[in-house]
């Protein structure tokens, strides 16, 4: 049966297969032939179930065929019409015994012929006795590799005493220092400017001011928000950001705000007005809890404001916020001895102490939230260490459940992770959220984090980082077998942009020692050291968002706060100086682009793939080709039994008898006449029960069978499988159990003593999805059964496509985790259409395939019907 759509796109592509040569063709569904390593057009074979309902595919779909012995598929007929050929005789009726009769007189003549070609056990035997290879090699490039030299090609690359140590060249370095602070050791200047008015501040260079004073640099107090709970105009936003313009700079420190905040001597958290002071203002979850509390979690609910949370000192965390209520904002069942009020023009504003070990309980909205968010504070208090594979999770999908605010790059979530993290990958600008992180997980150890994540086996809506598995298993119960040795595909644009800007961060801010090592360069005078930074004194009644005006927020805050003497602001997040000193200090952060500029960025995705760009290069993968096209017979060893040794002899020698017979039945002489007679009538015998021999002699347990992985789409039932591949249903193929697949089925017989494999059918939620799935069109999950020859087992597992390969990549639970793969020969990809669970010693035959693209999610072209124009 021809594809029932055809995919729209008609230009034509062109790759290279394993030896080199050229394939060139429109885009179209192809495998790789295991015998000749070239592209062929994908064929599956498929029940009729399957072949005339009413969905439809872009591949070609086959009649499932009968593989056994001729011999044995003739002696079957004979039978045919018998559901159980094993019942005892007196059980069958007589018209069952008159038919078979029938059909053996019938196919008597036949059997002479066909006792000749009776061979037990003769199937193929191929690869030495091993699943056939995926003879398979990439001919890419990644775009970045975990060895860095893998990378260059070898006529640019640098002799080895000029290589530049990859801690010096790809990493972005830790900050030991804020680069600029605000100083408020005087009253502000109140300038009125267009009718408003605006506080004057100044802020200094902080190594300038440490080699002019002579002095290290003083403690201060890094001040969070978060802007979403403010409102304030353009001029306001551009008036008060702490950034420049520069791309160079934005690199530089906004990535790295984790340091400052590590740094600082503590935290000031600065939230806006309460909301039931100010119903323009409301947080952005409903909750609830007390209104202080709804804005603490709105202010956790960003990635730029939640590692403030995690890396803040102490055990406390402070928060100061305005309302102009009389009574308090606290339930009455809350006491805090910490509270503090003071009197502004903007109203009261109130201090409140809560319990860093108590955040995550009383602020957050979901339980799961609170678990994993409770972990961290816990690990990074030093109450509850994470171990480094856990601490590398945990923290992907609390930042994967929170908000961007203003996203900068594709891959922001990834990066704001990375300040958790000791060591840091350059940012690239064309990096997506999964090569981001991809990126910081080969840079940091973290136990294989990654390798673990590709042997999850994902649900249907369940996204890229999300660590929960089908199976039940955990990240820690998953020992992985390969390594990923590189990610994304390299495009030469996109590397001069992501070299362009690694060139310029380096150029202005660090110089190098004789070794290649970088270290950060003490900055000439900036105009900007004396320069007057205005920020509106209205910011912290009408606030914006995070990165842009965190500063402002601190600003006004020292206006708010009446502190005893001065206030110190870090534009890297406003601090404080914790002691009120008279000469504080304040740090600047690189300033970010101007609002006008941020408005015109895209929005990015970070919960979804690219199926193009999101691969990754892996390497060390046991694999094996899944035969769609047809079954074949495998060869098989049995027991050699002397009763079947005989019955063998018999069939092969019987036409002797035969002969001899004949010809002495000829003879006119009695004596000789009637033993002619007698080896005829043996020999006729041997034939008659032919149909009985034949299935003896194809009979018995199987010692040894070849490997071989078969699949075909649908569903049915076991001793239908097995007929089709050995020519009888013996008993021998069972359905796959240790949960093999999510829809594998056993039962537990003889009071708890065995464990005994179900037809995955008997739970009705199973037989619905079958009976729905053979309506599936293109893109749809489909159902799809796969035979190991090996271990004599047929599983049952969903898949939008057929894989064409099984790539081992781990194991689990005393069970091997196989990627099913679909194979997209344009770009030479995998893509990971299922995990299924192997037994372990299917390792022993199974050959090394080349270092791998595997791509995690498969997109899906545009198709129409082939009766459509």
């Amino acid at each position: 049966m021809n594809p029932t759509h055809k995919y729209t796109q008609l230009t034509r592509h062109k790759s290279r297969d394993v030896f080199g040569r050229t394939y060139r063709d429109v885009y179209s569904d192809c495998a790789i032939s295991s015998d000749t390593g070239k592209f062929i057009k994908l064929k599956v074979q498929a029940t009729e179930h399957v072949r005339h309902s009413a969905g439809g595919s872009t591949w070609k779909r086959k009649k499932i065929k009968n593989a056994g012995p001729t011999a044995l598929k003739v002696s079957n007929w004979v039978f045919s019409h018998i559901d159980n050929v094993n019942k005892p005789l007196n059980e069958y009726s007589l018209g069952d015994i008159a038919q078979v009769i029938g059909r053996t007189i019938a196919i008597t003549p036949l059997m002479l012929f066909l006792n000749f070609a009776v061979n037990p056990g003769g199937g193929q035997e191929r690869n030495g006795g091993y699943y056939d290879p995926v003879p398979y090699r990439y001919y890419g490039r990644a775009k970045t590799s975990r060895n860095p030299m893998d990378e260059k090609p070898a006529i640019f690359a640098t002799p080895n005493f000029e290589k530049t140590p990859r801690a010096a060249s790809d990493r972005t370095e830790r900050v030991l220092l804020p680069r600029r602070l605000c100083w408020l050791d005087t009253k502000p200047q109140v300038v009125v400017e267009k009718g408003v008015e605006y506080q004057v501040y100044e802020s200094t260079d902080v190594k300038q001011w440490m080699k002019q004073n002579e002095k290290h640099c003083p403690e201060y107090l890094f001040i969070a928000w978060r802007t979403t709970q403010f409102n304030e105009s353009r001029e306001d936003r551009e008036a008060e950001s702490c950034f420049t313009d520069s791309e160079a700079e934005l690199a530089l420190d906004v990535w790295r705000m984790s340091d400052i905040v590590r740094g600082s001597s503590g935290v000031a958290v600065v939230l806006g007005k309460l909301p039931d002071d100010d119903a323009s203002v409301q947080p952005e979850h409903d909750s609830n809890k007390d209104p202080l509390y709804a804005l603490l979690s709105s202010w956790s609910q960003s990635i730029w404001t939640f590692p403030e949370l995690l890396l803040s000192q102490g055990s406390t965390i402070t928060c100061y916020y305005l309302s102009e209520s009389e009574e308090e904002p606290m339930s009455p069942d809350v006491v805090d001895l910490y509270q503090d009020l003071s009197e502004s023009q903007y109203g009261t504003v109130r201090k409140q102490v809560i319990p860093k070990n108590q955040f995550a309980a009383r602020c957050l909205e979901t339980s799961r939230d609170r678990y994993q968010v409770r972990r961290l504070i816990d690990h990074y208090s030093g109450n509850l260490k994470l171990s480094d594979l856990e601490l590398t999770t945990i923290a992907l999908e609390c930042f994967s459940s929170r908000q961007a605010g203003n996203q900068y790059l594709p891959g922001d979530y990834s990066y704001a992770l990375m300040g958790l993290l000791g060591r840091r990958p350059q940012i690239h600008r064309s990096d997506s959220a999964f090569l981001a992180f991809a990126r910081l997980s080969l840079e940091n150890y973290n136990n294989r984090l990654f390798e673990r994540m590709l042997c999850l086996l994902h649900g249907e809506d369940q996204l890229w980082y999300d660590t929960t598995d089908v199976y039940g298993a955990r990240l820690w119960d998953i020992e992985p077998s390969v390594q990923v040795a590189g990610i994304g595909v390299y495009n030469e644009q996109e590397a001069e942009m992501d070299a362009m800007s690694k060139y310029e961060f380096e150029q202005e801010f660090f110089h190098r020692d004789g070794d290649g090592f970088a270290s950060e360069k003490i900055l000439p005078p900036s105009p900007m050291s004396q320069s007057r930074w205005q920020y509106s004194p209205s910011a912290m009644a009408q606030p914006q968002t995070h990165l842009t005006s965190r500063s402002q927020v601190s600003f006004n805050s020292t206006i708010l706060l009446n502190p005893p003497g001065a206030f110190s602001h870090t534009a890297y997040n406003s601090p404080l100086q914790k002691s009120w000193s008279p000469s504080p200090t304040v740090t600047e952060m690189a300033e970010l682009p101007s609002p006008s500029a941020r408005q015109q960025n895209p929005a990015y995705s970070h919960a979804h793939l690219n199926p193009q760009t999101d691969t990754i290069i892996l390497d060390g993968c046991l694999a094996a080709t899944v035969h769609w096209s047809e079954f074949c017979t495998p060869l098989t060893t049995s027991y050699p039994a002397l009763f079947r040794r005989i019955l063998k002899w018999l069939l092969r020698v019987n036409f002797m008898p035969l002969i001899i017979g004949t010809i002495l039945a000829l003879i006119p002489w009695p004596p000789v006449s009637s033993f002619g007679g007698f080896l005829l009538f043996y020999s006729l015998s041997i034939l008659v029960f032919s149909p009985f021999i034949i299935r003896n002699l194809y009979g018995g347990k199987f010692w040894a069978v070849q490997p071989f992985f078969f699949g075909f789409e649908g569903y049915m039932p076991i001793n239908e499988i097995e007929r089709k591949i050995w020519g009888a249903d013996m008993g021998r193929l069972t359905w796959s159990w240790y949960a093999s697949s999510p829809l594998a089925v056993h039962k537990i017989e003889e009071e708890g003593r065995y464990i005994v494999s179900e037809d995955p059918t008997v739970v009705e939620e199973t037989r619905r999805m079958v009976e729905a799935a053979t309506k599936a069109g293109p893109g749809d999950m489909r159902v799809f059964t796969l035979v190991d020859t090996y271990s004599m087992t047929a599983t049952l597992f969903q898949a939008r496509r057929p894989p064409e390969a099984l790539l081992i990549c781990g194991s689990e639970g005393g069970m091997q985790r196989a990627l099913g793969c679909s194979f997209e020969w344009t770009t030479q990809t995998f893509y990971k259409e299922t995990v299924l669970r192997l037994e372990t010693r299917v390792l022993d035959k199974m050959d090394r395939i080349r270092r791998v693209r595997l791509g995690i999610k498969r997109g899906q072209m545009a198709v129409t019907p082939k009766t459509a124009l």
